[in-house]
């Protein structure tokens, strides 16, 4: 088997999945940790894009460090958000008529800004530096430039988590299949509409191999 045949690109590609699927898992078990454990999986997904290759370890564990603090803060901001969110709905029972109903509508129109937001916002920290609000803002922009990719996202995202859960006959398939590869995957799929969308705004520091965005206000509301 020669060294750079096909053999060893799959294998070696489907090694980093792997590695990487498992270093998320544990970087996130802490829960607390699991912001600045996605940027990092973003990191590293978007790279191998950009590259076609990875040091699976010290990239993570770069992206973790550098962005421990504002990733953690954007995912207790989510979390707060989503509590606050699933207690109003539970609160609805207890509103006369159809106002039950109406503030349903609006949490759900609430919702849909949110969600972009959340399936944006750990990508576009990975890639750029700035402040939490403005990358806030500017992963609801790359969410609203593209919708269709929006909407893949949502989807590549979305479904095969859906399908875990409901499906109990194929849970212990669905179950293995993450636990082996299936955050990484997801990250990677989602990734190659992230960096066509990146991919203008970006210049590479050859020294640091670090993205950094070339007008941090170009594309801020």
């Amino acid at each position: 088997m020669k060294p750079g045949s096909l053999y060893d690109r799959i294998f070696g590609f489907l090694g980093q999945l792997i590695a990487l699927n498992l270093l998320w898992i544990v970087c996130s078990l802490p829960v607390i940790t699991a912001g600045a454990s996605t940027t990092a999986l973003y990191y590293c997904t978007l790279k191998l894009h950009k590259d076609g290759d990875i040091r699976v370890f010290h990239d993570f564990f770069k992206s973790f460090k550098q962005n421990f603090k504002q990733s953690t803060l954007i995912w207790i901001l989510m979390a707060a958000v989503a509590v606050f969110l699933y207690m109003e709905k539970e609160s609805l029972v207890t509103m006369p008529g159809s106002m039950p109903q109406i503030f349903n509508y609006v949490i759900l129109a609430v919702c849909i800004p949110l969600i972009a937001i959340a399936l944006y916002i750990f990508p576009t920290v990975a890639a750029f530096e700035n402040k939490t609000m403005t990358l806030i803002t500017n992963a609801f922009y790359f969410a609203v430039k593209h919708i269709g990719y929006a909407i893949a996202v949502a989807v590549i995202t979305i479904l095969p988590m859906t399908m875990t859960l409901v499906d109990a006959k194929l849970f212990p398939v669905y179950l293995l299949i993450w636990l082996m590869v299936g955050f990484s995957l997801t990250a990677y799929a989602d990734s190659w509409f992230m960096w066509k969308l990146f991919k203008p705004y970006f210049k590479e520091d050859e020294e640091e191999h670090h993205y950094v965005d070339t007008e941090p206000d170009q594309y801020a509301f």
